[in-house]
């Protein structure tokens, strides 16, 4: 049913007051707090702000015609002078603060479903940041990214958290650590949905000393090697086993005899047990196998029980997580993250940041239009969420005023059932020369 046509309006209010609520903590996001913003100049913070959200494709001089228009024009110069006013803890305070305003959340059963996944952003070659900078292959020139990890809310469209990482540091499973902790206190009941390269005793200790549900996907070798010494284990077409796994960090009598132990070496990262201490922690775990094909299985382990998370439960929950894997298509290519307009690590931030608060203004926005839909013999169609999130620029940058006219305009069909084989091939970043 579609909502008042004002509603998106209010929407963009609600961002413009998180913009302003920044105002308040001065010295924590900006960095000049006794001067910047402080004096009416050319350039405001909102205008600052919604301009990082919505640049797109085109170089600065262009982008800044295109959002100010011509009577109005700033310098690219008078721009990045504003930019440097900020912090980018400023662009994340605003992304959590606008986020945090999502109402009425769907859910299943009363949790809230969020997925955890990582993608690479691709940026200009710039040999001297050795944040992102890195020679992978022998002979050529090394390449620049970052690696962007975050939560999402797989029922509302809706990132939660992010981490970013430089690619020499990037760490997946610390980097889920991290935004299990931040969840840890948010009130809600909520299940953590993961792919393979999540499988280790740490995130699962991570989730369960934390009181989290968590539903990860692991590797066939992880899966069997959890119950040590069981000569049949995971054997069967279909497996559904409850087991405790002992973890230590040394081989003592004591230890060793508690069932199923597992001592880990020196180097693998356990946050719960020191490194030489005689400490275990215990594990209480659930192990599943599924067919998905003729000779091909899924493993999966989980704290949800049984009685209330069947096996065919399990599999509905695990399949909701390519929502996260589509929702790094949009926030690339429809919200423009693929065009980094800056080599400046902390502009870098920013933008990244911005371009996450604009995935969810536009997917509230698509919310407030309402649950459109149109039948066809053939298919139902359903609203377009690249056109959406363009859209929702224009409407940012005020060339759009009826963006619930717009946004229904746009549907496409929902084929269920398609399969395509995933093509990998090297990809990168889209340059801008004036850089």
């Amino acid at each position: 049913m579609q909502s008042s046509p004002t509603a998106p309006v209010h929407i963009r209010e609600s961002l413009i007051s998180s913009i302003h609520t920044l105002l308040t903590r001065k010295k924590e996001l900006f960095s000049s707090p006794d001067t910047a913003f402080s004096r009416t100049r050319k350039i405001t913070l909102t205008q600052t702000i919604l301009f990082v959200m919505t640049a797109g494709s085109e170089n600065t001089d262009t982008e800044l015609l295109d959002f100010f228009g011509k009577e109005t024009l700033p310098t690219a110069s008078a721009m990045i002078q504003r930019r440097n006013q900020l912090k980018p803890e400023a662009f994340r305070e605003l992304f959590l603060h606008f986020t945090q305003k999502a109402a009425n959340l769907k859910t299943f059963n009363g949790y809230q479903l969020i997925g955890a996944d990582g993608s690479r952003v691709n940026l200009p070659y710039n040999p001297s940041d050795p944040f992102s900078h890195i020679n992978c292959i022998k002979g050529r020139k090394g390449i620049n990214q970052v690696h962007l990890n975050t939560f999402f809310d797989l029922l509302n469209d809706i990132f939660l958290d992010a981490e970013i990482q430089g690619i020499r540091e990037m760490d997946e499973k610390d980097a889920f650590c991290r935004l299990l902790g931040r969840q840890k206190d948010s009130g809600r009941k909520q299940i953590f949905i993961a792919d393979r390269g999540y499988a280790s005793y740490n995130v699962l200790a991570h989730a369960i000393h934390n009181k989290q549900l968590f539903l990860i996907r692991v590797p066939e070798r992880f899966a069997k090697s959890i119950y040590k010494g069981q000569k049949h284990w995971l054997e069967n077409t279909t497996e559904d086993e409850n087991i405790t796994v002992h973890i230590g960090r040394k081989r003592t009598k004591k230890n060793t005899q508690l069932q199923n132990y597992h001592c880990l070496p020196k180097n693998r990262h356990y946050d719960f047990i020191e490194p030489g201490s005689d400490d275990t922690d215990a594990l209480q775990l659930r192990v599943l196998k599924f067919p998905i094909g003729e000779d091909s299985y899924e493993y999966i382990v989980t704290n949800l029980p049984k009685y209330a998370f069947p096996l065919q439960t399990i599999k509905e929950l695990y399949n909701l997580r390519w929502n996260h894997e589509v929702a790094y298509r949009y926030l690339k290519y429809a919200g423009n993250m693929v065009h980094i307009h800056s080599l400046k690590r902390d502009f870098l931030f920013q933008e990244i940041y911005a371009k996450l608060t604009l995935y969810n203004f536009s997917s509230f926005v698509a919310s407030a239009v309402g649950d459109i839909k149109k039948k066809t013999k053939k298919y139902t169609y359903v609203l377009n969420h690249s056109q959406t999130q363009k859209g929702c620029i224009r409407f940012l940058n005020g060339r759009v005023e009826d963006i619930a006219d717009v946004i229904c305009r746009y549907l496409v069909p929902v084929r269920p059932g398609r399969k395509f084989k995933r093509t990998l091939r090297r990809q990168s970043a889209d340059t801008l020369n004036y850089r």
